[in-house]
Order: C-alpha cells, then sequence, then structure tokens
C-alpha cells in the first residue's frame, strides 16, 4: 500500500478512531492495553459482578459443538478470575436482528462452557456488552444511553442472574458535548470512545489520568508503518460500511415521502440492497474475512459468499 493511499485514508485526524474494526481490538482487545478494557468494564459492570481486578483473554471464534452450526466471531472475550464470562462488541452497522444476535451470542457461550456429565448445569455467568454506533430503537426519544437487560419474571423477580445484557447507544454522545462536563465515568467512556479520533489536546485534564493516558495512546504517531497500512484498511471499511448505512436513510426517506406507492418502496429496498452488496464487494476486495463484514453489513455470510462466486 502506498504511502500516499496511507495518509489520505487516515487525514485529518490525529487520533485512532476507536469505533473502527482496528481500533476497537487494538486498545480493549489486546494484552498491551488490558487496562483498558478493565477499567471500561469496571465502569458499566461493578454494580452487577463486583470490582474487576484482572481479566483473561479467551478466543474470540466460537465453533458450535456440532459442524453445521453458525461459526461466531466476538470482537473482545474473556473471563474474570471468578470466571465470568464478559463479551464485549461493536456494532457499526444498524441491524434489524440485534436482539436476537446478542442471544445467540450468549447462548453460544454458554453451550461451550458446558462439560459432558454435568447434570448440574454448572456454567459460569456471561455478560455481553454491546456498543451500538445507531439508535438503540428502546431508546429513540429518551436521554437514557444505556439499557440493562436481565431475566425477571411477570413479578419483576429475578429469574437468574447468570445472563446478563448491556446495551449502549454511542450516538447520544455528540461531538459538540464537553468531555469536562460529562457527569459520570459511563458517560466519559462512551464519549472517547465515539469521539477520540476528532478530540484535541486540551480536551482532557491533565489530571484525569485515565483518559489522558488513553488519549496519548491512541494518537498515530504511535503506530509502525505497518500499523498504520492496517488502520488505514480498517478506516476505509468503516467509511464503507457509514455510506452505506447513510445511503440506505435516504432510501428510507424517500420511501417516507412515497408512501401508499408499494412499488416504489420495493424498488428502494432493492436499491438499499444493491448498495450494501457492493459494499461488501469491496470489503472483500480489501481483504476483510466474510465474518467480519457480515458483522459490518448486517447482511448474512450466505449473502456474502454468493459474492465470490
Amino acid at each position: 500500500m502506498e504511502n500516499s493511499f496511507i495518509e489520505s485514508a487516515i487525514a485529518g485526524s490525529a487520533n485512532i478512531n476507536l469505533l473502527t474494526d482496528f481500533g476497537f481490538k487494538r486498545f480493549f482487545g489486546t494484552e498491551a492495553y488490558k487496562k483498558n478494557l478493565i477499567m471500561f468494564l469496571n465502569a458499566f459492570l461493578k454494580e452487577y459482578i463486583g470490582t474487576i481486578r484482572d481479566i483473561v483473554y479467551r478466543p474470540t471464534e466460537q465453533l458450535g459443538m456440532l459442524e453445521k452450526e453458525k461459526r461466531l466471531i466476538y470482537d473482545v472475550y474473556c473471563n474474570t478470575k471468578k470466571d465470568d464470562r464478559i463479551i464485549v462488541e461493536m456494532q457499526q452497522a444498524s441491524q434489524e436482528f440485534i436482539r436476537d444476535r446478542v442471544i445467540a451470542y450468549s447462548a453460544r457461550t454458554i453451550s461451550n462452557s458446558l462439560t459432558k456429565g454435568d447434570r448440574k448445569y454448572k456454567f459460569p455467568k456471561v455478560i455481553s456488552v454491546i456498543l451500538v454506533d445507531f439508535a438503540l430503537p428502546d431508546l429513540k426519544g429518551r436521554d437514557k444511553f444505556m439499557q440493562h437487560v436481565a431475566l425477571k419474571d411477570d413479578e419483576n423477580r429475578n429469574f437468574s442472574e447468570k445472563v446478563v445484557f448491556v446495551l449502549i447507544d454511542l450516538t447520544k454522545f455528540a461531538a459538540q458535548m464537553d468531555f469536562r462536563q460529562l457527569p459520570s465515568l459511563k458517560e466519559k467512556w462512551c464519549y472517547v470512545i465515539k469521539n477520540m479520533w476528532r478530540m484535541s489536546d486540551g480536551d482532557i485534564p491533565m489530571s484525569d489520568t485515565t483518559f489522558r493516558e488513553l488519549y496519548e495512546e491512541c494518537k498515530l504517531s504511535n503506530l509502525s508503518d505497518m500499523e498504520k497500512e492496517e488502520y488505514a484498511k480498517s478506516i476505509l471499511e468503516y467509511d464503507d460500511v457509514k455510506d452505506a448505512i447513510e445511503y440506505n436513510r435516504k432510501l428510507a426517506r424517500e420511501e417516507g415521502r412515497e408512501e401508499g406507492r408499494e412499488e416504489g418502496r420495493e424498488e428502494g429496498r432493492e436499491e438499499g440492497m444493491k448498495h450494501l452488496l457492493q459494499t461488501a464487494k469491496n470489503l472483500l476486495e480489501m481483504g476483510l474475512s466474510v465474518a467480519d463484514i457480515a458483522k459490518a453489513t448486517g447482511l448474512n455470510e450466505d449473502q456474502i459468499q454468493a459474492l465470490t462466486i
């Protein structure tokens, strides 16, 4: 990859975009930056599972017990000293089946932790933390940015504490907000993940050591030439997905104006799908895996595999 291509891909920012696959996995999914994940998880999960002192990263690829079962790939997967299992996902593209996805990921983690002959079904607590860069339907029009989901009965009593979902809507944290004025640690984490790539040196006070250190770590100047190449590819993937999302939003608005004309709405849906498939094809040509493209675009793996035939 030529230097001019890398420079154009990462132009306009001095910091790494934590919404990209490269940025998120580097600073939350690697041993070198494990402290970031621990501090982030403590901000959001301490009230549910207590203080996390350390974590151990686990393989992110989860195979089913049967050959025909779908392979799942997590962004970050780890366990605590208590053996609580934690899945952390960054979702860039709006997905119709986001609820089903997080349930399926947790279910696979549970099934893979069961041991043969165990009649007491001893499996660890599974917590899924899902950050999304699109509006969560359940939080639209509300001040809340986080949705906590637990298993309860019809009288709101705990049915089981073994499965917990935490969904975080990053769209609530616009760049115009003042980091210094954010009232909670949770909100500060959301803001820096959403906006790190456009933050400047004066946005975070020197006294805030946690986020000041993260800011310094995220400077593009820290990357090697090879890492800059990987990051440039991740930026192009991110931009392609965002372009596809915006295109589909435009089509949706046009469909709304043409309400009552089913033929027009169907044509809009077809055009939107064509654009997503073209995006997927572009990402395939960039060398991304089918699983990563499915995660980024919301298409299923069969649709993407068909593009390679």
